[in-house]
């Protein structure tokens, strides 16, 4: 499974705990249904690249707000939203304009049905095939995409408060969500080649070293090396694919895991950074104005 990125609003979190990057913690409810719903505002940090194998819903509650999946940038308004499918490239932060606030919900496909059910044959086998849409725009204007949306909004809101019987009102509207998603599915709408399924393999592992390997000095060949990429392929792909450089990448990730123990510890500043992949203090508070437009000290405040 793919790894999320920093730890990404546990408000109302279900036993499926899941680490996406940028995000203070708070307390986690466990129970037995796999999964994860946020209620998030975006104004003090981004969500980066990342991907994981289970579905996930993003419903802009106050917009608007950005959602990049592979190769396309989305804008989220108000009432709108988006189904990102499994095993999907993606990223999400605040538009320049004004405060963005989400519902968002991540949940694994068995919660509908294992694979030996026919649930699993009707409803999530259509949605992983390698012709399936990457993602969905939802806009309550289609009537389709409303109903599908009503969906998801009543199954965050069943998470949320859990009242009696939650988990079969959650597993209902995610089924019939997946329902009317599924049949957009029919025909194999996207074609994706191989070269792109080696590209988008690729591209996850190179994240994946480097969120296994942030706290240390890391390069383009280092990056590049652990896919036996050249440092020019590793370059084109991370331009190609997520519109950055590598060292771009590791800047944005190291700064969103400081921003994390800045909001959750009291650790000083220079052992953030330190511990973070920034070995000089003052480069460590360069960086983090310019992603996050002010200093340590002032974010933590």
């Amino acid at each position: 499974m793919g790894k999320g990125i920093g730890e990404y609003g546990t408000k109302y979190q279900l036993q499926h705990r899941r680490q996406r990057k940028g995000q203070g913690t708070c307390a986690a409810r466990q129970r037995a249904v796999p999964i994860a719903c946020y209620a998030e505002d975006l104004s003090s940090y981004s969500v980066a690249w990342h991907w994981h194998e289970e579905f996930e819903y993003v419903l802009c509650t106050k917009g608007p707000l950005h959602v990049d999946v592979k190769k396309t940038r989305l804008t989220l308004q108000t009432g709108q939203g988006v189904f990102i499918n499994s095993g999907v490239l993606h990223a999400v932060e605040q538009a320049p304009e004004g405060t963005a606030l989400l519902h968002s919900g991540v949940f694994h496909p068995r919660l509908v049905g294992g694979m030996d059910t026919i649930f699993w044959q009707k409803l999530i086998r259509p949605m992983t095939q390698p012709d399936a849409p990457p993602f969905f725009l939802l806009d309550a204007l289609v009537p389709w995409q409303k109903q599908v949306l009503d969906c998801l909004h009543e199954s965050w809101k069943a998470v949320s408060d859990e009242p009696f019987d939650y988990e079969n009102r959650v597993r209902y509207y995610l089924s019939l969500a997946l329902r009317l998603l599924s049949t957009q599915c029919v025909g194999g709408r996207t074609k994706v080649s191989q070269q792109e399924q080696i590209a988008s393999e690729r591209m996850k592992q190179m994240l994946r070293f480097v969120e296994e390997h942030y706290a240390e000095e890391l390069t383009v060949q280092l990056i590049a090396g652990s896919v036996a990429l050249s440092e020019s392929a590793c370059l084109r792909s991370f331009r190609q694919m997520l519109g950055i450089t590598p060292i771009q990448y590791v800047k944005q990730y190291r700064v969103e895991k400081a921003a994390d123990l800045l909001r959750s510890t009291r650790l000083k500043t220079g052992e953030i950074g330190a511990e973070c992949g920034f070995t000089d203090g003052s480069y460590f508070i360069k960086i983090f104005r310019e992603i996050k437009h002010c200093t340590p000290k002032e974010y933590r405040m």
